[in-house]
């Protein structure tokens, strides 16, 4: 009898060890599947992110929330790396309770990581971009509102005007030295478009305050 127990028992063990190894090994497939899967959904922030993050706005108030947007969009971005990098260690430490090989660990991880990288860079630029745009729009509005200005603030603004402009026509770069444009030609040309609108309307600032005696020279 106390035979038949200690085999019974052995018999229990070996039964209760596969079924841990099985849901083991379903939660190593589920977390794969998982990790494609934000791979998938960070591939697609990006996409959005450069096909239609474009717009600069048409004037400080507007350009000020399309930053807070931005930072919005950018930390769901980062949820979504984490997540991934998360579930991709989770399946090294199935695995290494398994003794397998994980397919994420050869794969997916420098996917992921790939995505990132080239979100972070695109990210980051069109921050500065968003920035440079509302420090134009900020001064310009000043320029525009004040009745005595200037001439340093007028070319204050012409300047920073023709830099956010000069940098719409850079690409991206990503560290594989790939680039990648913002949006269309199209898209890339009406941002600039209402720059130059604005500028039209700084320089007519100046040329109406020349013909008064309001306008004061810093030279």
């Amino acid at each position: 009898m106390e035979e038949m127990q200690l085999r019974k028992q052995r018999c229990e063990d070996m039964v209760d060890v596969r079924r841990l190894k099985m849901l083991q090994m379903v939660q190593l497939f589920k977390c794969e599947e998982d990790a494609l899967q934000a791979v998938e959904w960070l591939s697609e922030l990006l996409d959005a992110l450069l096909k239609t993050h474009v717009r600069l706005g048409d004037d400080s108030q507007e350009t000020r929330t399309m930053l807070d947007k931005h930072r919005k969009f950018v930390d769901v971005a980062q949820s979504t790396y984490d997540y991934g990098r998360q579930l991709l260690q989770a399946t090294v430490v199935l695995c290494q309770s398994l003794r397998c090989t994980t397919r994420s660990s050869g794969d997916t991880l420098p996917r992921l990581n790939r995505v990132w990288k080239q979100f972070s860079v695109s990210a980051e630029e069109r921050q500065q971009r968003l920035e440079l745009a509302l420090t134009f729009h900020t001064a310009a509005e000043r320029v525009l509102q004040q009745e005595r200005v200037e001439a340093e603030s007028l070319d204050e603004v012409d300047s920073s005007g023709k830099t956010l402009l000069d940098r719409l026509t850079m690409p991206i770069i990503f560290p594989d030295g790939s680039e990648q444009y913002f949006g269309s030609p199209s898209d890339t040309a009406a941002a600039a478009e209402g720059v130059r609108e604005r500028l039209l309307l700084v320089e007519e600032r100046r040329l109406q305050l020349q013909e008064h005696p309001f306008i004061s020279s810093c030279r």
